[in-house]
């Protein structure tokens, strides 16, 4: 009976943790009236639906997600083409995580396609993918991307809002389709943003902000995409803790006006240490950053169970 009890208590703990987070919210739809205007784009809301349309928003998991535009996908690259009869089709959203502290993930993953009932495989050639992680306030504009026969009839794209209870909504393809959203940019600098040759310290780390510079990469077939460049931050960690501590780059994230940039492995010198007590570390992380970017923060999460991060301005590289 003990062990019965016990289980039943974690078993709580666990959907507590997952099915009780901060500013959790049902599926939302957007309806035809009530237009709340950004930029003249914004559509609005109502909560109905679990079907939605280009131009429409779906509320999830601290997640405001607009279905922006979806079309066919053309692949330049001769070695990437789809099979004989099909296709490949991309949908675009614009998610922003309306949460007031805790983390938002976005990953391609979680999309699914079905053609006429049947499943289509994922591409995963395309830019500007969508996955992303998110810290309060911020956001991302990016595509997913799918191989379908040439003549589908209906094609379904379905997004698992709730991986726990396999709760799913419906993004439908329409063809060649742009609802003309855009996006407000937040070219806002936040409070507390350290500058190059400033310190953080947390509960285990110290953490030296080293330099920032516009980089390029010396592979002639490694580039940024059209109205973009590198940057690339350097920083010392040092472990003031009495245990190891585990550095990567994949703890680091960049903004450029409040937008999500992608990550670039163009260097050797990444960052990713392990660090016994009082042992430090250099390396490296570098970004690819829209050129007529204004405001450009570089986050390092330095606890994920409370999402606390360190921001370090990369603006004046």
């Amino acid at each position: 009976m003990k062990r019965i009890l016990c289980f039943l208590l974690a078993l709580s703990l666990v959907f507590c943790l997952f099915g009780c987070g901060e500013g959790s919210q049902g599926a939302t739809t957007v309806g035809e009236t009530d237009t709340q205007v950004v930029d003249d784009t914004t559509p609005a809301e109502n909560t109905r639906e679990t079907v939605f349309y280009v131009g429409d928003t779906l509320t999830s998991n601290n997640m405001k997600m607009t279905y922006v535009a979806s079309g066919e996908h053309k692949e330049s690259n001769q070695f990437l083409q789809p099979k004989d009869g099909n296709q490949y089709i991309y949908l675009t959203f614009y998610v922003e995580n309306v949460a007031a502290k805790s983390d938002a993930h976005i990953s391609t993953f979680d999309f699914s396609c079905y053609a006429d009932g049947y499943a289509c495989d994922p591409y995963y050639g395309g830019e500007n993918d969508l996955s992303a992680t998110l810290s309060a306030g911020r956001s991302t504009t990016g595509s997913v991307y799918f191989e379908i026969p040439v003549n589908a009839e209906e094609v379904e794209i379905e997004y698992e809002t709730n991986w726990l209870s396999s709760e799913k909504v419906t993004f439908v393809y329409e063809g060649e389709k742009d609802s003309g959203f855009v996006a407000e940019k937040n070219a806002v600098s936040s409070d507390g943003a350290l500058s190059v040759g400033q310190s953080a310290t947390s509960s285990s780390l110290i953490i030296n902000y080293l330099a920032c510079y516009k980089d390029s990469s010396d592979n002639m077939f490694i580039t940024p995409q059209n109205g973009h460049h590198y940057v690339t931050c350097e920083f010392e960690f040092e472990n003031t803790s009495n245990s190891d501590q585990y550095i990567s780059s994949f703890s680091f994230d960049c903004y450029a006006d409040g937008r999500s940039c992608e990550q670039a492995y163009i260097r050797d010198d990444a960052v990713n240490s392990t660090l016994s007590s009082g042992r430090k570390a250099k390396g490296t992380v570098t970004f690819e950053i829209p050129d007529d970017a204004s405001v450009v923060e570089v986050e390092y999460l330095s606890d994920f169970w409370t999402s606390n991060r360190v921001v370090f301005d990369a603006s004046g590289r």
